[in-house]
């Protein structure tokens, strides 16, 4: 075991974890016949098999499963020292990655980032978008903006600003389909809505609304659409109050106004003081507020 490379256990894990050795390589950024190899070495090593193979996938043996907590603890104390040397580093350079959602990417963040990088040339700036919340704790990301605060002890979280909502619609869809004065006529138009994701279905039951993505006449879960399709008439959104003012967008009056969307900057603890990621915290928190507003 003197030789044994401990990359390995990092390969085990997101083997268990995605049970296909073609997802676990995808998720590894390696070949598949890469990580077969080395699966195949790792098993000659320790003199036993890791899994079982199916058509159904990857099972654990049951020598496996006597390693996998053990594994666990293994990668969860590898993250943290990545993320302690991380955030030692005292040089203005290297590497940042920031996980954003669709909105913020396609229309705050441009206004923003050249100026950073002017700031700061020898900082590279990698963005994540998702509307889905990436994982800090393994580094899925360095620093994320988030509609919601972090329930995690080991992370950091910063409230910028509350963002504003309403119902918008174009001046051209309200002149061939009229306005709506209430809530009930808003819902027997043609409203913009989502497919999969239950955002908007979660936020009317909040509301007291019965709704369901079913009832949507156009559903995508990706908002930048929803928010083009309103602009040229498609119907009417849901959005942030600026922007759609900003764009032409009429505010619909239906005598109910919407909770505002709350805006964290959240990054880990170990990495707080990193000074690449410190710059990247404060310049978001300095500036993100004025677009929000």
């Amino acid at each position: 075991m003197n030789n044994f490379n401990w990359q390995w256990w990092q390969f085990f894990i997101s083997l268990t974890e995605f049970g296909s050795i073609s997802k676990a390589a995808d998720s590894l950024s390696i070949s598949q016949p890469t990580l077969s190899r080395h699966l195949i070495a790792m098993e000659k090593q320790l003199g036993q098999s890791m899994f079982d193979r199916s058509t159904q996938g990857l099972i654990l043996t049951t020598f496996a499963e006597s390693l996998l907590e053990e594994g666990k603890v293994m990668q969860l104390s590898a993250l943290r020292l990545q993320r302690i040397a991380q955030g030692q580093a005292q040089q203005l350079k290297g590497r940042v990655r920031l996980s954003v959602n669709e909105m913020l990417a396609h229309y705050y963040l441009p206004d923003l980032l050249p100026e950073f990088m002017l700031r700061y040339p020898d900082i590279s700036v990698e963005i994540e978008v998702s509307n889905k919340a990436s994982n800090i704790d393994k580094r899925d990301a360095d620093i994320a903006i988030r509609m919601f605060p972090p329930t995690q002890l080991d992370l950091i979280a910063r409230h910028i600003n509350d963002m504003s909502l309403a119902f918008f619609a174009s001046k051209l869809y309200l002149q061939q389909h009229g306005t709506p004065k209430n809530i009930q006529q808003v819902f027997e138009h043609r409203l913009l809505g989502y497919d999969r994701d239950q955002q908007l279905v979660q936020g009317g039951h909040l509301q007291g609304w019965n709704i369901r993505n079913e009832q949507f006449l156009f559903r995508s879960d990706f908002m930048p659409l929803q928010f083009e399709l309103a602009c040229k008439g498609g119907g009417i959104v849901v959005t942030h109050q600026k922007l759609a003012l900003a764009k032409g967008l009429t505010q619909i009056d239906i005598g109910i106004d919407l909770p505002p969307l709350p805006t964290y900057l959240v990054c880990h603890r170990d990495v707080q003081h990193n000074p690449r990621i410190r710059v990247m915290m404060d310049f978001l928190g300095d500036n993100l507020p004025r677009l929000f507003a």
